[in-house]
């Protein structure tokens, strides 16, 4: 009897495991869920999430044939695309529409050849689709290493606690085109310019609120690559080099500058991503 007790309720736990969720302790930070693998292992039944109360007879009583691959791309294939057109204009630089698509074009009229040269032929193609991989995707910021030197500020932990702080909107986007060479005379470089359309640098926001303190922040954050240890490596993609928070609490607004863009100038250099 308790076998059969322990298997019936193995049956009601399992399911749970395929909940898109994500948690690290903080009750509310579920963001980011479909970043793991098992928030794919299950979809919504209706295909979208509900935007408004629905009715029994809304839902289909059956699922179209082979729904569930359909789903699998619509969740996981039909995004990527989406972003390749939104963020296409970081793929117009010259080696992209230039070099690549010549290169291929010659090695093909010896395609027939041998296989090397079949080889050869598919490289560009396959650079193109590396260098669009890797410009379109979202932008992974550090924000566990941006909640430290945000709530660890003194003006900023008097009001805020990160226990209770939650996530009211986030954003972040590449920035079109290069920095002012007057402020940031690297991105002048010729060569740089050649393969890439943009500097690499994206701005963004966070809205945070804290349920006790009723305190509003608005983060303004902008982020670029920088040197690391050694000269040709990257210390951090993702560098906040500049770093304001607008804070609302008791019918009063501040600006608190966490990280100056004039400070940042002297002592990091935008590290210059080629390939």
């Amino acid at each position: 009897t308790n076998s059969l007790v322990r298997r019936a309720a193995g049956l009601t736990l399992r399911p749970a495991f395929s909940k898109i969720e994500y948690r690290d302790g903080n009750a509310y930070n579920v963001r980011w869920g479909h970043k793991w693998r098992k928030a794919y292992y299950t979809y919504l039944r209706d295909g979208s999430e509900h935007e408004y109360i629905r009715k029994p007879e809304d839902s289909k009583n059956v699922n179209p044939l082979f729904w569930t691959w359909v789903q699998d791309w619509l969740y996981r294939g039909l995004p990527w695309f989406r972003m390749l057109g939104a963020r296409s204009h970081r793929l117009q630089d010259k080696f992209n529409r230039f070099v690549l698509p010549a290169t291929w074009l010659t090695l093909f009229q010896f395609y027939d050849f041998s296989v090397g040269f079949k080889v050869l032929t598919f490289m560009p193609l396959m650079m193109f689709y590396v260098r669009a991989r890797d410009r379109v995707l979202d932008p992974d910021i550090k924000e566990t290493y941006l909640r430290e030197v945000v709530f660890e500020h003194p003006e900023v932990k008097a009001i805020f606690n990160h226990d209770h702080t939650i996530v009211l909107d986030y954003d972040c986007e590449y920035d079109r085109g290069f920095l002012d060479a007057k402020v940031w005379p690297e991105f002048e470089n010729k060569l740089f310019r050649f393969f890439n359309s943009d500097g690499h640098t994206a701005t963004g926001h966070f809205v945070f609120a804290d349920v006790n303190t009723n305190a509003r922040m608005h983060l303004r954050f902008k982020t670029m690559p920088i040197y690391g240890k050694y000269r040709y490596q990257v210390g951090e993609p993702f560098y906040f080099y500049d770093l304001r928070a607008e804070i609302t609490h008791e019918g009063q607004t501040r600006e608190v500058v966490l990280v100056d863009e004039a400070d940042s100038r002297k002592k990091i250099h935008p590290f210059l991503i080629m390939l």
